[in-house]
């Protein structure tokens, strides 16, 4: 067989797999075609190693997949750039399914796409699944915060200033991206954020950079997190 998926004792299960179910192989393809630049064809394989992966699970139950398991750790991963790679285009229905699957192979969030999904929520206004996941929404993230700012916004056109001081005094780089007219690619932040400990003020900015098309279509939410 070319595809298998073996259990494990920690109610998760190794996918196995040969050929064009070989995700390791497909991740490195991947990542050699972003080391050479070729951002579209990258997006192009991703999502076609995705569709192999939607071949094999099954539809009518989640499989938590070994993270500590190749295979089954370079899946989750392109599953998850898929959904970045939705998002970047604005298809947030499709970034939202390609989340809500990487929640069921992945419960413990390696990759915390929770964040991103709550995102999606408010702005689908799908306010049941947001309720559903909010208490999963931590403090000690930045993203989780602004995520809970986001919905308060949406929901009542304001900011809940509580809130506003949380990610002012716990994530001061994030607050400070969020409130800047700046947002560089440049040089210095590309240095820093590919280093092996990049700082926090570099992850704010990778986060901003991601997320801009977002704020980009509602800058009055971004004026109020500045007032």
């Amino acid at each position: 067989m070319e595809v298998r998926f073996n259990p494990t004792g920690e109610q998760t299960f190794e996918l196995e797999g040969r050929g064009k179910y070989n995700f390791v192989r497909h991740k490195e393809h991947i990542d050699r075609l972003v080391t050479q630049g070729c951002y579209a064809e990258a997006c192009e394989a991703r999502y076609g190693a995705f569709q192999l992966l939607m071949e094999v699970l099954p539809e009518d139950e989640a499989l938590a997949l070994r993270w500590e398991h190749a295979n089954s750790r370079a899946a989750i991963t392109i599953l998850y750039g898929s959904a970045i790679d939705h998002f970047r285009i604005g298809d947030l229905e499709m970034t939202t399914a390609l989340l809500e699957m990487l929640l069921e192979c992945d419960p413990e969030d390696h990759f915390e796409g929770i964040n991103l999904l709550a995102l999606c929520y408010v702005v689908l206004e799908e306010w049941d699944a947001f309720a559903d996941i909010e208490i999963d929404l931590s403090d000690k993230s930045a993203e989780a915060v602004i995520a809970r700012l986001w919905a308060s916004f949406m929901r009542h056109g304001r900011v809940d200033k509580s809130l506003i001081g949380v990610l002012r005094s716990r994530h001061k780089a994030f607050y400070a991206e969020l409130t800047s007219t700046e947002h560089p690619d440049d040089e210095e932040y590309r240095r820093d954020i590919s280093s092996e400990r990049p700082t926090a003020a570099a992850e704010a900015r990778e986060w901003w950079l991601l997320t801009e098309p977002l704020w980009s279509e509602y800058p009055e939410f971004i004026a109020k997190i500045r007032e």
